[in-house]
């Protein structure tokens, strides 16, 4: 199940209630099942496996943020992006330019390091 939904989605219908009635299922409120509550009954390995679960999240998000070029918010927008946004994009393309080079040239070490 997701963050963002609240429950099982049923195909059919397209909503989270019951099926036979129609009617939403109760919810708890919100908060009310707290990952990191000290008194709640999860086991040890629970907590850990969740926090893994969190972590991996977390990560995945930062993986996608650095995807995201500098320029595109101000692009979304319909203006045009500040000179600063302009100059990291730039950069972050000379980067990887260089990486790539580098990537050659050890390549290539290696290569004449085999005969």
């Amino acid at each position: 199940m997701s963050e963002n939904n609240q429950g099982a989605i049923n195909p059919a219908t397209g909503d989270a209630g019951n099926p036979k009635t129609g009617q939403d299922f109760e919810y708890a409120p919100k908060h009310a099942h707290d990952r990191i509550d000290s008194k709640d009954q999860q086991s040890f390995a629970n907590k850990i496996a969740d926090a893994h679960r969190v972590e991996q999240l977390e990560k995945q998000a930062e993986r996608e943020k650095a995807d995201v070029p500098p320029t595109e918010a101000a692009l979304k927008h319909g203006n045009e992006p500040s000179k600063g946004a302009k100059i990291d994009e730039a950069l972050e393309v000379e980067d990887e330019a260089e990486l790539r080079k580098k990537a050659e040239a050890k390549a290539q070490s290696k290569e004449a390091h085999k005969h």
